[in-house]
């Protein structure tokens, strides 16, 4: 009884301070109500959904619900930050006054009725596989067994997009592909709003419009109750507790046995950054003072069942249960299990790999790596405060969950990822499902196709055309093999497609919403069905080889409608003219089998290619009949190209998969699902791909193999069959180097970066900036759990920002000033004007303004380090030593026209020189640093040069500036 007895103890506990602090919100609110544009009757009509805290134990975060007549408003959170019992921060999106407009409402159809409708609604009458999930089993109900259920859906008041608060039902409706999180009328039927809960994650080459991957999840249950939670809590404990016979004693009754891992350890980032080595108990580390160990009995304790605590031998255990799913049932298709010495029980998993076999051959050996890696991401995580209390993943919580706020007793029990080896069910991709504490998250690593890298595509007719015979150099997609010389041929007409020209929605199959850049992007057809939607020129294009734009829409919706109108083959031209001799690749989840096969031209050999058959302008119609090319694809090259990569082995992308489940549960609190999705807003703006690609970036960061700041980071590179310096899978690689990297904020509205990925890409180029903003201020510390360095420093304001990052405004400029409260909160402040530098260098300066989370075209980039008003006299707190490091930044770098000059101090007017490389003078010019001044440079020829910034003080500052 003695678990159970103290759960009771501590729900009457957390009622009791709920209660206190529920007081202290509400007295705030009310002192507050102009500011925060609230009436007095919002104060009182909410409820605190969960609390967490910050790494300084003495700030406390209140994620909170909006209520009226008692039932929630969906998708309106508040997010608190308390320092004892004052409020700290208060940022929300309540409806302002909402008595006035929501009107009292009562349902009248049955939740089994409003699913129905949302079924119907949705178009997925025809598809008998459809399943509802029930709030009160949290199980899943085929669509064929609705009428004779008890389906049990919560009511809330969900905003239309007429502005209107409608009672809604909040139905779940599972399609193979997608989780509809949808908000039924429960009058009518109508669906007011909806999200998808699949969490797409999308690792593609140099682009940006590939299909997400699939971020389905593996609980079948959800998170529900239509009673306010402090009742439901007591009624089911209350009827738990008396039931119970058997009791669990609260800790595990082991031990933690020794084990050894032949794996990759931490700061190895694929096989092409470093070796295996022999990794034993990595689980025992040093917490910090008055710290706990993340993992206490190691990585294999396991409740087996009921009351029966086990030492597993096999890849299970607390924190993760680790196998291959090839056969794609969503279930263990074995585990990897261990050599057990007879007489210790010590275990070792070793099994070989040879990387120049396909991967089904070292099976064994993924499997460890991905358990490792997620045990790994584990114990980093929680080291810097993702633990129970704020929503971390384990089957046991070891009784260290400290804020008892949830719905059912130990919710926050039972949710140890499920990881899934060489998953069947893709190629090219990964992916990552959360749902709310307490239920299990799944990750799904897979293969990758064979080296796309090639020559797949040949021009052979017109045999007088000489100039365009021959091979080109292209990529493959890895949907369907490119044919051998020994294969059927596939080879036809070149015939460039022709779209409806209508905007894209994406709302089916992915990719960015918004209109038809011209005729030829192939990403809108005729028909209603995506399954069965064919392009405008179908005739012209059977039997034939579908030319096809980049843009917009993703690379499987382009093939498919391309398939679906009779096409043998595609060749893709991408539109990436900043890299015209670069083809693109990707890949992505099909929504329908594909079964033709597609390559990739770069953007100067397609077009050429597109300007010959008849389109000189470019706008994707035809000006003539032009000339008949035709065209053929074929894989010549040799056969070991076509073997798999694992993505078993990139401990990038595991890293970047579990992050997400991390910016999941804190983003918003643990108990609220939506944040950095969106429920009928697209969310534009939020930096979910950026936080994972930190993470990614900074557990295989290492510094002998890449000591400097400059030094460019790729995402992916081993999967791509890159080497350890190639760009990886994003726009550019990592690097704080502007002529590697020059992205800033502005750059998120140009429709090359796409929404998530591109956007979160921005994100993080300026969170690995601050990493090493924080490396060069404090230094590097090898122990990357609970050392003192920078990169231990950046890494927890990353995750206390997360924290407490508004669930409603997920941008850069929250992202920005969330940093800086947890700065003000672990540091008293000490490096806000050092985060402010950063920040200010990518656009995000004092005056930058970030506009809806919902777009991200309508903020308003800024330069400036200091506004002038307001901040703690940034621009004189830097020391002489920090000259050379952080006085002056140059931007853009690379420049076409002009570049800007910030200084973190007011020198005055200096005199500024451009040198070219051989030392001569080419211009000189007086600059005055109280603001942000500029030089015109629009007059060079492109290339290097030198800018020296001489101040009164005779120092001198040098810096590279590329002119393109």
């Amino acid at each position: 009884m003695k678990k159970i007895y103290l759960t009771l103890l501590l729900c009457l506990l957390f009622i009791g301070i709920s209660h206190a602090q529920r007081e202290n919100i509400t007295s705030y609110i009310q002192n507050n109500l102009s500011t925060l544009k609230l009436t007095a009757d919002d104060a009182t009509n909410f409820r605190i959904l969960s609390s967490t805290s910050l790494t300084n134990k003495e700030f406390t975060v209140y994620y909170l619900q909006q209520e009226f007549n008692g039932y929630p408003i969906a998708q309106k959170i508040a997010t608190v930050l308390m320092h004892e019992d004052e409020v700290k921060s208060f940022k929300h999106n309540f409806v302002n006054d909402a008595a006035s407009k929501i009107s009292a409402q009562t349902p009248s159809l049955s939740p089994v009725m409003a699913a129905n409708y949302a079924i119907s609604n949705l178009g997925l009458s025809g598809d008998n596989s459809i399943q509802i999930v029930d709030y009160l089993t949290k199980k899943d109900i085929n669509k064929a067994h609705l009428l004779s259920s008890n389906l049990e859906a919560p009511l809330k008041i969900a905003e239309n997009t007429d502005l209107d608060y409608i009672l809604s039902y909040e139905i779940v409706v599972k399609t193979k592909d997608h989780w509809w999180v949808t908000q039924v009328n429960a009058n009518t039927g109508k669906i007011e709003s909806k999200f998808d809960a699949v969490i797409s994650c999308n690792f593609d080459t140099r682009v940006d419009d590939s299909k997400p991957m699939d971020h389905k999840t593996h609980s079948h249950r959800f998170s529900g109750n239509n009673k306010t939670e402090s009742v439901a809590n007591i009624e089911k404990f209350t009827a738990e507790f008396f039931k119970s016979e058997s009791a669990t004693a609260f800790m595990p009754p082991l031990t933690a046995v020794n084990a050894t891992y032949n794996a990759y350890p931490l700061k190895v980032e694929t096989p092409n950054h470093g070796a295996r080595t022999s990794i034993a108990n990595p689980w025992e580390v040093t917490p910090s003072a008055g710290g706990v160990v993340p993992s206490p009995f190691g990585w294999h304790d396991f409740e087996e069942s009921t009351n029966t605590y086990v030492q597993t031998t096999k890849t299970l255990g607390n924190n993760v249960e680790a196998y291959e799913d090839v056969a794609d049932n969503n279930a263990p298709g074995k585990w990897a299990n261990a050599s057990v010495d007879g007489t210790s029980g010590d275990l070792t998993f070793d099994f070989p790999i040879d990387l120049n076999l396909f991967p089904d051959a070292y099976q064994d050996a993924a499997i460890v790596n991905l358990f490792v890696w997620n045990n790994y991401m584990h114990d980093y995580a929680y080291a810097y405060g993702f633990d129970e209390t704020s929503g971390n993943f384990q089957q046991e919580d070891y009784d260290r969950f400290d804020n008892v706020d949830g719905a059912v007793v130990n919710d926050w029990d039972g949710d140890e990822v499920n990881a899934e080896a060489q998953d069947g069910s893709g190629l090219n991709n990964a992916n990552m499902s959360t749902l709310v504490d307490g239920f299990e998250p799944r990750m799904q690593m897979f293969l990758w196709g064979a080296s796309p890298f090639g020559e797949f595509f040949e021009v052979i007719e017109p045999t007088d055309e000489n100039s365009f015979l021959g091979a080109y150099y292209s990529t493959r997609f890895p949907f369907v093999p490119i044919p051998r010389e020994t294969d059927a041929p596939v080879e036809a007409q070149l015939v460039l497609v022709q779209d409806d020209g209508l905007p894209y929605t994406a709302q089916e199959d992915g990719g960015t919403p918004g209109p038809s850049p011209n005729l030829s992007d192939g990403c809108t057809g005729t028909g209603t069905s995506p399954e069965t939607q064919t392009l405008v020129n179908a005739a012209d294009l059977a039997g034939n080889i579908a030319v096809v734009r980049r843009g917009t829409c993703t690379f499987v919706k382009k093939i498919t409608l391309a398939q679906n109108s009779g096409a043998i083959g595609v060749v893709l031209v991408n539109n990436d003219s900043a890299n015209p001799d670069d083809p693109v690749n990707g890949g992505g989840e099909e929504y329908v089998p594909l079964t033709i096969p597609a390559i990739s031209l770069s953007f100067n050999a397609g077009e050429a290619l597109i300007e010959r058959i008849g389109d000189a302008d470019g706008d994707g119609t035809l000006e003539s009949a032009g000339e008949v090319l035709t065209g053929k694809l074929i894989d010549r090259g040799p056969e070991s190209n076509l073997i798999n990569r694992d993505g078993d082995l990139d401990q990038g992308i595991i890293a970047h998969e579990y992050a997400h489940g991390i910016s999941n549960r804190l983003v918003g609190g643990r108990k609220v699902v939506g944040c950095l999705i969106g429920a009928g807003a697209a969310k534009e703006e939020q930096m979910g791909e950026g936080w994972s690609d930190f993470f990614g970036l900074i557990t295989t960061h290492n510094m002998a193999l890449n000591p400097n700041s400059t030094d460019p980071r790729g995402i992916g590179t081993y999967v791509q069959f890159q080497t350890t310096d190639g760009p990886g899978i994003r726009p550019a690689p990592y690097s704080t180097d502007f002529a590697i990297n020059d992205y800033t904020y502005g750059d998120i509205a140009d429709p090359a970066l796409t929404v998530p990925h591109g956007v979160g890409f921005v994100w993080s180029t300026m969170l690995w900036d601050l990493y090493w903003a924080f490396v060069d201020e404090y230094g590097y510390d090898p122990d990357i759990y609970y050392g003192s360095g920078g990169n231990n420093m950046v890494m927890q304001l990353v995750m206390d920002g997360m924290k407490l990052i508004p669930c409603a405004e997920v941008g850069f400029v929250e992202g920005r000033d969330s940093i800086i409260a947890a700065d003000a909160a672990i540091n008293g402040g000490a490096n806000e004007c050092l985060i402010r530098q950063v920040f200010a260098t990518r656009g995000v300066g004092a005056l930058a303004v970030q506009g809806s989370a919902d777009s991200r075209s309508d903020q308003i980039e800024n330069f400036d380090l200091d506004g002038g008003t307001f901040l703690n006299n940034c621009s004189e707190v830097l020391s002489t030593n920090d000259f050379d490091r952080s006085t002056f930044v140059v931007y853009p770098n690379p420049s076409n026209s002009s570049i800007f000059i910030s200084s973190a101090k007011n020198f005055g007017v200096v005199e500024a020189n451009i040198y070219d490389l051989n030392g001569r003078a080419l211009l000189t010019t007086d600059i005055n640093l109280n603001g942000t001044p500029s030089i015109d440079i629009s007059n060079l020829s492109n290339g290097v040069y030198i800018l020296n910034i001489k101040t009164g003080d005779d120092e001198v500052s040098s810096h590279r500036i590329i002119k393109n």
